[in-house]
């Protein structure tokens, strides 16, 4: 009953994808607003990115829309860089790369609109990228297909095996499977929670291993993402706000990569640098004085 009535609005048959996507969209809304807290540096990049992943989920869900949707938006935050940057420039502090997006945003839809809405498809991705061809509304297969369609089954058997057997093992589903979206969202909620109880520096890496382990990644792929959400993570921590190190719910710190290396791994790493800088490092140094002779 629910899906018949937002069919029509959808323009294309919902799914789970799109539930997926509106938990996006509510997940990065709030983290928007709940980085208001943090101070104006530290809040600038989680915005961005809660910010990016809002409004592309929100595209994603108006993808058949994007012939209106991508012009008014573009107006819409041209405007605001172009009303913020000019009060930042009457101000004196600056505002010329604000105002410069902004006349580029509403130069874009005033002489370039339809290869915008053209790149902004492209980019965002077109339905019959997700959905396929005999899901969207009105799009009916001719009847003289239906032949070419019964005896192409074994091809595309075919390819449908070597497809399977080029994903790696990776997780794939059906649009109408609701497990993958299902595991997806549980995920992200479970990062959002583990974020709140021991902090997001060492919720990242979790939340990425347990994805990893989920989709049958192999160890050394596994491996390496997970290594690489630690890193973004850390350097988050290391240089613009240390307290994602905490649970804000719990209050609970785990010790941080740095305070770790300095206790534990240092201790065992130096003794091994000194060997090395006085039976390796320091004979090549005094040795090239003599092969600068040489030469």
């Amino acid at each position: 009953m629910l899906g018949d009535a937002v069919e029509p609005v959808l323009r294309e048959r919902p799914t789970m994808e799109h539930v997926l996507l509106l938990l996006f969209l509510a997940t990065g809304s709030y983290m928007y607003i709940g980085a208001r807290d943090f101070s104006a540096a530290a809040a600038e990049f989680p915005q961005v990115m809660a910010g990016m992943t809002a409004i592309l989920s929100f595209l994603i869900l108006v993808r058949n829309y994007l012939n209106v949707v991508i012009p008014v938006l573009a107006v819409v935050f041209g405007g605001y860089a172009l009303y913020t940057g000019g009060v930042e420039f009457l101000a004196d502090e600056g505002g010329f790369v604000r105002l410069a997006i902004g006349a580029g945003l509403v130069l874009a839809v005033v002489a370039f609109r339809t290869q915008l809405v053209d790149v902004s498809k492209s980019f965002i991705a077109e339905p019959m990228q997700v959905l396929g061809e005999d899901d969207l509304i009105g799009d009916d297969a001719p009847d003289d297909d239906a032949e070419n369609d019964d005896g192409a089954v074994d091809d595309d058997a075919g390819v449908d095996d070597e497809t399977e057997s080029d994903s790696g093992a990776m997780y794939v589903y059906d649009i109408d499977d609701p497990k993958g979206p299902v595991v997806t969202g549980a995920l992200c909620l479970g990062y959002m929670v583990l974020t709140f109880a021991i902090g997001m520096l060492y919720a990242t890496p979790v939340f990425v291993a347990a994805w990893a382990l989920w989709a049958r990644m192999d160890f050394p792929r596994g491996a390496a993402l997970t290594g690489l959400g630690l890193l973004c993570s850390y350097l988050f921590y290391d240089v613009i706000q240390s307290d994602i190190s905490e649970g804000w719910l719990t209050d609970w710190q785990p010790t941080p990569p740095d305070v770790l290396y300095a206790e534990y791994v240092n201790p065992l790493v130096q003794p091994v640098l000194r060997l090395l800088d006085r039976y390796v490092f320091l004979p090549i140094i005094d040795l090239l004085p003599f092969a600068g002779i040489l030469l």
